[in-house]
């Protein structure tokens, strides 16, 4: 790896010298081994060589191109076609029918300036379509299996630059701001490098898992990063997994995964369907990396996921936190592959202070999970206000620097040097910015949660998974819904959550909202002023599980969340006149 200067030559030489041995497999249906499909290195790049003839014949180097495939061997041979092109990929969802999916696709399409989307034969009716109603003329729309693709023979090897774009990977933030975050072909490979450092992969590991590919969990952890060490990866659709989480472990046990990432609801979810009878079926010993990360990683997670499979022999070490972002390229740090997550119980009013402290006998505990040793990059926790670096157990931004750090955002110099290239009060500089809080202690790295989520309360800082974590367990109906916690101006910042709840009955809501204003009362001394019901699935998540909060909040100012019951107090109905549902709270 270390003697190649760009993904394609690294890719070239692999095609020479690995070019029967499996490189990616798709199985639609991991209960239907029958039907995978296979793609050898050496087909791989041959599939690629002749998209990347295609794209060459009709563009220029460096142009954008949206790969709108959903998560398969066509995604990865337009995907790999592009880079061979030497243009610049962008993963993206095809848009799906709703209007704020089909308005982010296109607000990317025109940030990222994109010459062509690449789609499949099925999407290409609704793709013709949405260009239209989103005015993109100019957007050629390609569908790589119909077109007649050149010979490999015609593709032409761009310049091996390792500081050229390899792609752009735009984060999940507002539908009409997306940010693309630039990595170049050194940013990729460096990572690659620092990921198998961490979780000890290598030509021999076997990566699986249902994470979509416009994600960069599921782009650079189970597509590119095997590919660059040599090994394999086995994919499956987000859908199946989502309709049976079993078909996500059956795949792990059918293929003999050993590395096999998801964000901390997928475990959860796995765990809560599993029946006796499926996990006597199952033999989860060789899933020695069950990474969690791309959201906050709860020890009840890791401990439940560990302890409802150990009858499949899955190994109590093989849960693994981890913790990354788009701007690293994907990685910051992860657990040592064979040990126990670290969990150390910490008091919640010295968290609020900005402080890590054991908690007092007998109190409420916060369980903080280590995210690994800060050891793969220079780490640092700092004063956001002053940059100055915090002592070992204090709250602050985590601040990194190493390689796999990506160029900035594209096309957005200002808020790149204000993020990727800051300086600390003793005048080091080249740090990025990461937006989290988080606390150094003993080596170890916890994050403790988003700067921009952090909810300030009467001067206590209160992390919005604390209030979502502790109000979930409140009452039965809540334990299978997710939740977001927020404040808004009543005058004074003031605590709302809304959650998914299954009840129906009112009588029974009003008692659900009782015991969550009860709950967060006796935890957190928090009165909150306004508990939201909704149904399920209506509280607004990434495609890879992430609460959005932001957007929770700002559909709760505008009215526009749909409540089955809702009790709200007289100052927010006062100050908030939008906000129109529900019943006043006592």
């Amino acid at each position: 790896m270390n003697e190649h200067s760009s993904f394609v030559e690294l890719m070239c030489a692999r095609a020479m010298e690995h070019g029967d041995q499996t490189a990616l497999v798709f199985s639609a249906d991991p209960f239907r081994p029958e039907r995978d499909e296979i793609l050898t290195y050496r087909s791989l790049d041959q599939a690629a060589r002749r998209v990347a003839a295609l794209l060459q014949a009709r563009f220029a180097p460096g142009d954008r191109v949206l790969v709108l495939q959903p998560t398969g061997l066509g995604f990865a041979s337009s995907f790999l076609g592009c880079v061979y092109a030497g243009m610049v990929p962008v993963a993206a969802p095809p848009p799906d029918g709703h209007r704020r999916q089909a308005d982010r696709i296109a607000a990317i399409a025109r940030d990222a300036d994109a010459v062509a989307a690449l789609a499949d034969t099925t999407d290409m009716e609704a793709l013709t379509t949405w260009a239209k109603e989103q005015d993109l003329p100019g957007l050629a729309l390609l569908d790589p299996s119909s077109e007649q693709l050149p010979p490999a023979a015609a593709w032409r090897r761009p310049p091996a630059d390792p500081d050229a774009l390899v792609f752009l990977q735009y984060t999940s933030g507002s539908t009409s701001d997306p940010k693309g975050v630039m990595v170049d072909h050194a940013n990729l490979l460096a990572n690659a490098r620092l990921l198998a450092l961490v979780l000890d992969l290598d030509s021999a590991t076997v990566a699986g898992g249902w994470l979509p590919m416009h994600h960069d969990f599921g782009l650079i952890g189970l597509l590119l990063t095997p590919l660059i060490l040599g090994g394999r990866s086995v994919l499956m659709p987000p859908m199946a997994f989502l309709k049976r989480p079993n078909a996500w472990l059956t795949l792990i046990d059918r293929h003999g995964i050993d590395f096999s990432p998801a964000p901390n609801f997928a475990f959860e979810l796995a765990a809560r369907r599993a029946t006796d009878a499926e996990i006597a079926e199952l033999d989860l010993s060789r899933w020695r990396l069950a990474v969690n990360g791309a959201e906050p990683v709860l020890a009840s997670t890791l401990e439940g996921f560990a302890r409802r499979f150990a009858a499949a022999g899955l190994s109590p070490t093989a849960p693994l936190p981890g913790y990354g972002m788009a701007e690293t390229t994907l990685v910051v740090s992860g657990d040592r592959p064979g040990r126990h997550p670290v969990i150390t119980p910490v008091d919640p009013a010295a968290l609020e202070r900005g402080e890590l402290a054991p908690p007092a006998d007998g109190s409420t505990a916060r369980r903080l999970v280590s995210c690994g040793p800060a050891e793969v990059l220079d780490i640092i926790v700092v004063d956001p206000d002053s940059g100055r670096m915090l002592p070992d157990g204090r709250v602050g931004e985590i601040w990194v620097r190493g390689p796999n750090v990506a160029r900035g955002y594209w096309r957005r110099p200002e808020e790149t040097a204000l993020v990727f290239d800051v300086t600390t009060a003793d005048g080091d500089p080249g740090y990025l910015r990461t937006g989290d809080l988080g606390i150094l202690h003993e080596g170890e790295l916890y994050v403790t949660g988003r700067i921009k989520e952090l909810i300030i309360v009467r001067g206590r800082n209160l992390y919005p998974q604390d209030l979502e974590a502790v109000t979930r367990t409140a009452h039965p109906a809540l334990e299978r819904g997710v939740g977001a916690a927020f404040s808004v101006p009543v005058p004074e910042e003031e605590v709302v959550i809304v959650r998914e709840c299954r009840e129906r009955d009112p009588a029974e809501l009003a008692r659900v909202a009782e015991a969550v204003r009860d709950r967060l009362s006796r935890e957190y001394g928090v009165n909150a002023q306004g508990i939201v019901l909704v149904r399920p699935g209506r509280v607004a998540r990434t495609t890879s599980g992430k609460i959005q909060r932001r957007l929770v909040r700002e559909q709760f100012l505008r009215g526009d969340l749909t409540p089955v019951h809702a009790e709200l107090s007289p100052s927010v109905r006062a100050n908030l006149p939008a906000v129109k549902t529900g019943r006043t709270a006592s």
